[in-house]
C-alpha cells in the first residue's frame, strides 16, 4: 500500500494512508464496539477505505458467526452492519475507491438479496 498518492494532494489536503497494520492496532484499542453489529462509526477523514472496511469485515464476522444459518437473519443483521458506518472525503476519487473497497467487502456474492 503506498501512503501517499502525491506529494501536492499532501500538501493541498494533508492526504495520508494509514497502512493496515496500524488500522488493525487502532481498531483493537476498541474492539468491542467495532465488533458490536449495531454500533456506530464515523470516519471524517475517510480516503479509500482502510478503516471502515476493517470495521465492516469484523462486524460482518459477527454476524456469520451469531446468524449464519438463517438466510434471513444474515442478510438482515449484515444491513444494519453496513447502514452503521459512515465516512465522510473531499477527493472524489477517494470516495470513489472508498465505494469500491466497501463493495467488496459487502457485495451480492456475500448477502444474498432474494433475488
Amino acid at each position: 500500500m503506498n501512503l501517499v498518492k502525491s506529494k501536492k494532494r499532501v500538501v493541498d489536503h494533508g492526504e495520508v494512508f494509514t497502512p493496515p497494520w496500524m488500522v488493525e492496532a487502532m481498531l483493537d484499542l476498541v474492539k468491542a464496539e467495532t465488533e458490536r453489529i449495531d454500533s456506530r462509526v464515523l470516519e471524517p477523514a475517510c480516503g479509500s477505505g482502510n478503516f471502515l472496511v476493517q470495521v465492516l469485515r469484523r462486524k460482518l464476522a459477527v454476524v456469520e458467526l451469531k446468524y449464519g444459518k438463517s438466510a434471513f437473519e444474515k442478510q438482515h443483521f449484515s444491513l444494519l452492519a453496513l447502514m452503521c458506518i459512515y465516512g465522510i472525503e473531499l477527493l472524489a476519487d477517494n470516495i470513489a475507491e472508498c465505494r469500491e473497497n466497501m463493495l467488496e467487502i459487502f457485495g451480492p456474492n456475500d448477502v444474498s438479496c432474494g433475488t
